[in-house]
């Protein structure tokens, strides 16, 4: 009898250690080497626009400083630029990312890193894996970038012009 209470309190014990060691916990980046990405097609746009306005301040130059000396509060027409932004900003899209990602028997300890450009139709273009930890862990990540859920961005501009957007993000995976 006590050989069997004692065969049983080892095989619990082995048990609960084996389970304990394959246990795993995920953690998140921030949005790392955030960068606009402007090729030459859309930087000759750019500066046509930019020489549209210059032209048109300088003709109207007297009729500003005109309006300015009978009080008229004067305009300068900046270049208007925004970021590319995810809808319910860069946490509501590391929040989707780090619910739907799960570790199980077969992940393995690392940083699974990856490049993500958002491209100019509000959308994720393209998501390429800088390091990678498993197999399992990389299908599970390029499954969850092709949910509807993480395509609710709105690219950059830069005037009137849509620009692709690239960062890079982590999911670290360690024991917990």
């Amino acid at each position: 009898m006590k050989k069997w209470v004692f065969f049983i309190l080892m095989l619990s014990f082995l048990i609960s250690c084996s389970i304990r060691k394959n246990q795993l916990e995920h953690y998140l980046s921030t949005l790392e080497n955030l960068r606009t990405v402007i090729s030459k097609e859309d930087s000759l746009k750019i500066d046509s626009v930019k020489q549209v306005i210059n032209k048109q301040v300088e003709k109207d130059k007297e009729r500003i400083e005109k309006l300015e000396k009978e009080g008229y509060i004067s305009f300068c027409c900046a270049e208007t630029y925004q970021d590319a932004y995810f809808k319910t900003g860069a946490t509501g899209f590391r929040m989707i990312i780090f619910k739907q990602f799960k570790t199980n028997s077969r992940s393995k300890e690392g940083e699974n890193k990856l490049l993500v450009t958002i491209g100019k139709k509000n959308n994720i273009e393209k998501v390429k894996f800088l390091k990678t930890t498993d197999e399992d862990s990389k299908k599970q990540i390029e499954n969850i970038f092709k949910s509807k859920e993480l395509n609710q961005w709105v690219s950059a501009k830069k005037y009137i012009f849509r620009l692709e957007t690239q960062f890079e993000i982590s999911i670290f995976i360690k024991k917990k």
